[in-house]
Order: C-alpha cells, then sequence, then structure tokens
C-alpha cells in the first residue's frame, strides 16, 4: 500500500495532520495543446493574506507548481505605510476586501487616492432561462486526466441560489480552533453528463462570523476517472486539499477608520 494511501486511509483527522507529501502530478494526454495543465510535483507552498471586510484577517495555502492556477485576489502594489487604516500596516500581501452597499470590492491605492472596484469573482446568480449557475470561485484548478478539482470560494448564501444543498446534512468540525461544516457527497460516474466532467464530493463551508458571508472550499471527482482509473492521483490530490483546508486562518482585526472625502473614488 503507497504512502498516500495509508494516509487518506486513515481518516481525514489524520491527513489534516501527517500527511505533507506532495503529489506528482499526472501527465493528461487527453489535453489540448493550446490548454495548460499542472505538471511535475504539486504543492501547497503558495500563502495568501487579506483583510476583509475590516473584522478578519484571512489567510490560506493553495497549491503550487508549474502551470498551477493562481488566486485570483489582487497585490498590494502600494508603498508599505500607505492607507494603514485601509491596507493595514505592514500592508497584507493580497488586496483588501470590503463591503459597500451590499457588495464585496476589492480596495487598493493608486498615486494617493483610494480605489474601490468590482470583483470578478462576484456572484453571477442564474443564466438566462433563470436556471441556477453557480458561484465564481477566488481560486480553482482542475486536473483534465484524473478529473479532480478544487475550488475556494467567498460567497453571500442564498438558499435560492444552492447555499442550502452546500450545508443540508453537514457534519460539524473544528480544525485550528475554526468550526467548519463538512458535507460528503457519494461520487458518481459523469462519463455520459455532457455539462460536466465531475462533480463535488467534499464540500467545507465555514460561516464567518459577524459577516454575512461564507468561506468554501470544495473538491470534485468522477467516479470512474478519478478512483477507478487514476486512484492514487486522486488520493493525493485529497491529500493536499485536506491540507489547504487546515491551513485557513480567520485572525481578528481592529476597526479601520472610515474613509471619506475628495480622494476616495
Amino acid at each position: 500500500m503507497t504512502g498516500i494511501k495509508k494516509c487518506l486511509l486513515a481518516g481525514i483527522a489524520l491527513s489534516f495532520t501527517a500527511c505533507t507529501q506532495p503529489f506528482l502530478a499526472l501527465q493528461d494526454k487527453y489535453a489540448s495543446p493550446w490548454i495548460t495543465q499542472p505538471q511535475g510535483v504539486i504543492d501547497v507552498q503558495k500563502q495568501y493574506s487579506f483583510r476583509f471586510v475590516d473584522k478578519y484577517r484571512i489567510s490560506h495555502r493553495w497549491l503550487s507548481g508549474f502551470n498551477v492556477s493562481n488566486c485570483r485576489y489582487g497585490i498590494n502594489v502600494d508603498p508599505p505605510g500607505a492607507f494603514p487604516e485601509i491596507l493595514g500596516d505592514p500592508p497584507e500581501p493580497n488586496t483588501p476586501l470590503v463591503e459597500r452597499n451590499g457588495v464585496l470590492q476589492g480596495v487598493g491605492g493608486n498615486r494617493g487616492e483610494i480605489r474601490f472596484y468590482s470583483l470578478r469573482e462576484r456572484v453571477y446568480g442564474t443564466n438566462r432561462d433563470g436556471e441556477f449557475e453557480g458561484y465564481s470561485a477566488f481560486c480553482s484548478q482542475f486536473f483534465l486526466a484524473s478529473r479532480n478539482g478544487i475550488g475556494l470560494l467567498i460567497v453571500k448564501p442564498d438558499p435560492g441560489k444552492g447555499t442550502d444543498e452546500w450545508v443540508e446534512g453537514a457534519k460539524s468540525v473544528k480544525i485550528n480552533g475554526l468550526n467548519w461544516l463538512f458535507k460528503e457527497i457519494p461520487p458518481r460516474d459523469m462519463t455520459r453528463d455532457k455539462k460536466r466532467l465531475a462533480q463535488k464530493i467534499e464540500i467545507w463551508t465555514m460561516k464567518i462570523p459577524d459577516t454575512a458571508y461564507w468561506l468554501v472550499l470544495d473538491f470534485s471527482a468522477d467516479l470512474k476517472y478519478s478512483i477507478q482509473e487514476h486512484y492514487d492521483e486522486h488520493m493525493g490530490m485529497l491529500n493536499l486539499f485536506h491540507q489547504i483546508v487546515a491551513s485557513v486562518k480567520l485572525e481578528p482585526l481592529q476597526p479601520s477608520v472610515k474613509v471619506s472625502g475628495p480622494n476616495v473614488q
């Protein structure tokens, strides 16, 4: 039995603490030439940290390796000490997220001015037929060969957009002092599904205290390709996913001073 199998079969709790080995990515013979896929050793060395609605510093690790997608928070480019009430002092590496008129926005400085901007990762709601489509992720990676995927989202829950399904029947799990709701979904063979290559089989939801938002981490797989045909790769990626969940930190902040005046855009 491989080390990966031993770690994962020992249980989720063990995989969060003892299993730290990297994963050798499967070469993807199914990918089109113009699609870049992760190659070589995949680990979880990338670190992200940002201020969230003036209440918390959120930080977590993410996948690292060749052709691995970065998270889309944005980077603080202002010099240290600029706008400490918004960017922090010292500033966090990634763009603060603030709430304005009930909507999450990014914020940064530009030539002595504070500017707010809409996020690409906002909720996009329903399609033209009124059917629920979903939420866009801040961080996401999909492996075509093994059909495993990982996503990280920050959403304002709305039962009409399917968020009840993420927590219905979920179990409470505490990791590093944080309260998660863990939902496990039996994997299915998705080979005849014309819309999706994989389905979510694990959903970890953390209700961010004293806010209207949830932080959600999900893991997707296909019964045939992921588990039956590429079992070791699947279990290795699941191990890395659990390491990302365990890396999440939520640290309270002192409320910042409200910014107003002609230099606020």
